[in-house]
C-alpha cells in the first residue's frame, strides 16, 4: 500500500534529506536515487529495505548539501577556463556573464563530500528511521482499510439475514400462487409430469445454498484481512466469489424486496474491490 517517510538532518555542515516512498506491487520493486558520493551506503539500503519491507514499489532518495554552500562556492577552476577557452573560439562571448552561469551550475562546482565514520553512522541511523516512518504510515492506511473492508462485509452479512427472514415466505407465497393456478385448471393435467415440474422449478427458486456459500465466503475473507500479511490476490479471489454468489440470488430471488437488497450488496461488493487495490 501506500506510505511516506522522510528524515532531514544537519551532519557535519551537510544537511542530508532521506525520503522514501511505496505504492503497491505484488513484489518488492526498489528503486534507490543517492548522490555519488553516498554509493557506498547502496549495500545497506537494500538489505535494511529487504529485511524490514515485504513488499511494495519503493522509491527512495538520498541528497546531501554543504550547508556553507550558499556563502562560499566551491568550483573547479581549472574547468572554468578551459570552458571559456573552446567557447572563444567560435563566439564573441561575455566572459564576465558566462563565469557567473557557469558557477551556479553543478558541473563546475568541487562537489567532493567527506564523512566520517560517525557521519556515516548517523546517516545510516537516518535510513533505518525514514523507513520505520513509512511502516507506521502503512500501518495506519492499513488499519483504516481493514476497518472499511469489515463495515462492508458487515453490512453484507446484514443484508443476508434480511433476506433469511423473508426467504420462508417468499418460498410459501410461490407455492400458493401454484396451487390456485392449479385449482383453475380443474385437474386437467398430468399430475406426476406436474410434480416433476413443480420441484424443478421451487429449487430454481431456493437461494439457502447460495446464502450459506455468501456466509462461508465472508467469514473466509474476515479470517484473511485478520492474519498477518493479507494478500490482495486472496482477497481478490474471495470478493469475486462473493460478487457471484450475490448476482445468483438476485437472478433466482424473483422478489423485488430481495432485489433491493441485492443492488445494496452488490455496492458493498464494489466497495470492497476498490479497497483491494491499496493492498498488494
Amino acid at each position: 500500500m501506500t506510505g511516506f517517510g522522510k528524515e532531514e538532518k544537519l551532519i557535519n555542515n551537510y544537511n542530508v534529506v532521506i525520503e522514501i516512498r511505496s505504492l503497491n506491487s505484488k513484489t518488492l520493486d526498489l528503486n534507490l536515487k543517492i548522490d555519488d558520493s553516498l554509493l557506498f551506503i547502496d549495500e545497506y539500503l537494500r538489505k535494511s529495505i529487504n529485511q524490514k519491507i515485504i513488499r511494495g514499489k519503493i522509491d527512495m532518495s538520498i541528497t546531501i548539501n554543504d550547508s556553507n554552500k550558499g556563502l562560499v562556492i566551491p568550483f573547479n577552476r581549472q574547468k572554468v577556463k578551459e570552458y571559456i577557452k573552446e567557447l572563444k573560439k567560435d563566439f564573441d562571448i561575455n566572459e564576465s556573464q558566462i563565469i557567473s552561469n557557469l558557477l551556479i551550475s553543478e558541473k563546475f562546482q568541487d562537489l567532493e563530500i567527506k564523512l566520517n565514520k560517525n557521519d556515516i553512522k548517523k546517516i545510516k541511523s537516518m535510513v533505518d528511521m525514514s523507513i520505520e516512518k513509512l511502516n507506521n504510515y502503512r500501518i495506519k492506511e492499513g488499519k483504516a482499510i481493514v476497518k472499511d473492508l469489515k463495515k462492508s462485509i458487515s453490512k453484507i452479512d446484514r443484508y443476508i439475514k434480511e433476506i433469511t427472514s423473508i426467504e420462508s415466505s417468499r418460498i410459501k407465497d410461490k407455492k400458493n400462487k401454484i396451487k390456485t393456478y392449479l385449482e383453475e385448471l380443474e385437474n386437467k393435467f398430468d399430475k406426476s409430469r406436474l410434480e416433476q415440474e413443480i420441484i424443478y422449478y421451487i429449487e430454481k427458486l431456493d437461494i439457502n445454498e447460495e446464502i450459506i456459500r455468501l456466509k462461508n465466503h465472508l467469514k473466509f475473507f474476515i479470517s484473511e484481512i485478520n492474519s498477518e500479511y493479507a494478500q490482495g490476490k486472496k482477497l481478490s479471489f474471495i470478493s469475486q466469489e462473493i460478487g457471484r454468489e450475490i448476482n445468483t440470488i438476485g437472478s433466482k430471488a424473483n422478489n423485488f424486496k430481495i432485489q433491493s437488497m441485492v443492488v445494496n450488496m452488490k455496492e458493498e461488493n464494489e466497495k470492497i474491490k476498490q479497497n483491494i487495490f491499496n493492498i498488494a
